[in-house]
């Protein structure tokens, strides 16, 4: 399974789907990314994401995006996930 390393600036997504509670994504999130909670994600992200985008999936820890992305990558979509979750980023958040 690759993996969007934190420090590599060779991958940007087209897509960020975090998928941790709305409270903790309303406090600190990617820039530019679209918030459909982990319970929720395979209800609805085949409707509102294009698969053929590269997509990244992010939550706290990165264990859930990691699942969620092999489950993404199981239906032939371009995903990776963010490696240590948002606990492990230092790069620059967006607040709603």
């Amino acid at each position: 399974m690759e993996t969007w390393e934190l420090a590599s600036s060779a991958v940007v997504p087209e897509v960020i789907v975090d998928i941790r509670p709305p409270e903790q994504f309303e406090r600190a999130h990617l820039h530019g990314a679209i918030n459909i909670t982990y319970n929720d994600f395979q209800l609805h992200v085949l409707k509102l994401v294009d698969l053929e985008a590269h997509i990244l999936v992010v939550d706290s820890g990165g264990a859930r995006a990691a699942e969620m992305a092999v489950w993404l990558r199981a239906r032939e979509a371009n995903a990776q996930y963010l490696v240590g979750g948002m606990s492990a980023w230092r790069g620059p958040l967006e607040k709603s």
